[in-house]
């Protein structure tokens, strides 16, 4: 877990997601530390939205994370 909270704060210090939204911030982290191929989220301020994606995405190669994934809505997984 101290792995997916570092990267989470990694998150908030760029910028990426608000502090108030922590948990955000760490499904990301999880999602990237375990290397999943998806994220689903309905939160498209934070989550769900491709420039967010991106952003994410580079801090994830900057701390060594290459693996990358698709952060979505259960509406396009299901559409």
């Amino acid at each position: 877990l101290e792995e997916a909270e570092d990267l989470a704060f990694a998150y908030l210090t760029a910028g990426i997601v608000p502090e108030k939204n922590f948990n955000d911030a760490l499904h990301v982290a999880i999602t990237t530390i375990h290397e999943f191929d998806v994220l689903l989220s309905w939160n498209f301020r934070h989550l769900a939205n491709i420039n967010k994606e991106a952003r994410f995405m580079e801090i994830n190669r900057s701390k060594g994370y290459l693996k990358s994934f698709k952060i979505t809505t259960p509406y396009e997984v299901s559409a």
